[in-house]
């Protein structure tokens, strides 16, 4: 159609949902009707919803049937999501479980029975997932994972070094006073993030007992993951820089504390 005939059609859509907006100023009689305020971009953002990829149970011996929300609606917990360096509270969270089998479907694990026993139950980490739980009520993204990972091998920080520059460099600047990242919640960022890395480059789903402490699941993921302790980018290689002679005691022992005499010639 012609380029004058397209900018009409265009102009009515704009103008009619100008309208359903209550965007308009002007009165059909082209009086003002009151003066347009600025937009607030934090009431017009999106609705962060956490929720696991699947819709459907994915057991083996499961037949293809669709998940449900273990709660109702008005049971649905909020959390709070770090996405990137930007908080977002109050965000949905949701949990789908197959009738069937009783698995659990969360946004970074699968929750099923072990066995026959119903008290006891595996947890799958999810390679693919986009979020991982740190905290009672704390969820980051995976740029927030790699953040805290590159952190700690990129500068040698500490969970606390990395805590308190996100304390000084993040939190302070939002001005959140409902949310305070502790050392606890970095080093469970820190061992979810490596744990989800190394397993995929295996293409394995780590699976554990579930209700494991953050030490267990350490140690378990490394005497599974960790290929006894190998380095497999190091395999098949030596040089004279990485690999040195056995020595039993140092050339040269000072009775001076290094730290303790700079500047001092």
């Amino acid at each position: 159609m012609p380029n004058d005939q397209t900018i009409t059609i265009l102009g009515t859509k704009l103008d009619t949902l100008a309208d359903i907006l209550q965007l308009k100023p002007f009165v059909k009689n082209g009086k003002v009707k009151k003066k347009l305020l600025p937009i607030s971009y934090k009431v017009i953002e999106a609705v962060h919803v956490i929720c696991p990829d699947s819709f459907q149970c994915e057991t083996l011996n499961c037949k293809p049937r669709s998940l449900q929300q273990i709660t109702k609606a008005r049971d649905i917990p909020s959390v709070i999501l770090i996405k990137g360096f930007t908080i977002y509270e109050n965000c949905p969270l949701l949990t789908g479980k197959c009738q069937d089998c009783k698995t659990l479907y969360l946004a970074d694990h699968e929750r099923a029975p072990m066995g026959n026993d119903l008290n006891r139950h595996v947890k799958v980490y999810l390679n693919s997932a986009k979020y991982l739980k740190v905290g009672q009520n704390i969820w980051v993204d995976q740029l927030f994972g790699n953040a805290v990972l590159c952190g700690m091998y990129s500068f040698h920080a500490s969970t606390a070094a990395y805590t308190e520059f996100w304390s000084n460099a993040v939190w302070k600047m939002q001005l959140r006073t409902s949310l305070k990242i502790s050392r606890r919640q970095i080093w469970q960022a820190f061992v979810q993030e490596s744990i989800q890395s190394i397993a995929s480059s295996f293409d394995l789903n780590l699976e554990l007992e579930d209700g494991l402490t953050i030490d267990q699941i350490t140690k378990q993921a490394f005497a599974i993951l960790g290929e006894k302790g190998i380095i497999r980018a190091a395999e098949n290689h030596a040089c004279s820089e990485c690999t040195q002679p056995y020595k039993s005691s140092s050339d040269h022992i000072s009775f001076y504390d290094s730290a303790a005499t700079v500047g001092i010639d």
